[in-house]
């Protein structure tokens, strides 16, 4: 497996797993009290959870790596969106602006991760 491969299947393993305890995170939000944020946080933490399952299969077989390249970058830009709405709709609130930074930061790792793994294969 290759180093790129190798991270491609770190960052969609550590996507999934914190993206699993960011959707227990946002529905403890919701539990605490219900806000449009709390949907963002675990909408954006479920995108994370997808990625990261996609990411850490496709760095098995890495010329599936282009195919993953558009759904990630996708996903990766709505997580992004849904962060942007817990930062606009939080009014004063913290944790769920953290989550979603930390749900979006996870897609972005796994996106970054897959175009260079789509970069060595092209290479080759």
């Amino acid at each position: 497996m290759s180093p790129e491969a190798k991270r491609l299947k770190v960052s969609g393993i550590v996507a999934f797993v914190a993206g699993c305890a960011c959707v227990v995170a946002g529905i403890v939000l919701a539990v605490l009290g219900i806000d449009i944020t709390d949907l963002f946080v675990v909408l954006a933490s479920a995108f994370a959870i997808l990625v990261g399952a996609r990411g850490a299969r496709v760095a098995n077989v890495p010329s599936g790596a282009p195919k993953l390249m558009g759904p990630s970058a996708g996903a990766t830009v709505v997580a992004g969106a849904l962060c942007a709405g817990d930062v606009t709709f939080a009014d004063g609130q913290i944790a769920p602006v953290v989550v979603g930074v930390i749900a979006f930061v996870l897609a972005l790792l796994v996106t970054i991760a897959t175009a260079a793994v789509k970069k060595s294969v092209e290479r080759v």
